[in-house]
């Protein structure tokens, strides 16, 4: 079975970003909180000294940028499907430069969806 990052790319920005709130939830309770239930259960950066405040600030930006790739994968993954699914042969090949970029983006399957639909409006471009 072969799998490309391109086809379980929303799962891996889904994974990170809880990875990154995680810490970020940590790290926020270690400088502003102090909830010393969360610290005594070893949830705590304490032992990372002054570097406590770069690993607040990549956390929070790691979940920034993660939730932001999330997003756009799933609004191309919107946006390709609303676009295909329509019942027109000319607004499919208005699109197709599009539809072509927004295959190549969300990897194999979408590309094979393109194809299954370049034969079902008989395109040959």
């Amino acid at each position: 079975m072969n799998v490309s990052f391109k086809e379980l790319q929303s799962y891996f920005y889904v994974f990170l970003s809880a990875v990154s709130i995680v810490v970020f939830v940590i790290a926020f309770n270690n400088l502003l909180v102090g909830n010393k239930d969360l610290i005594n259960a070893g949830l705590s950066f304490a032992a990372a000294g002054p570097w406590i405040y770069w690993i607040f600030t990549v956390s929070f930006i790691g979940l920034v940028f993660f939730l932001y790739m999330y997003y756009k994968a799933v609004s191309n993954a919107r946006k390709f499907n609303s676009i295909i699914s329509g019942s027109s042969k000319q607004s499919f090949i208005k699109n197709i430069k599009e539809l072509e970029e927004l295959a190549y983006k969300l990897g194999p399957t979408f590309e094979k969806k393109l194809l299954e639909a370049k034969e079902k409006w008989n395109y040959k471009g």
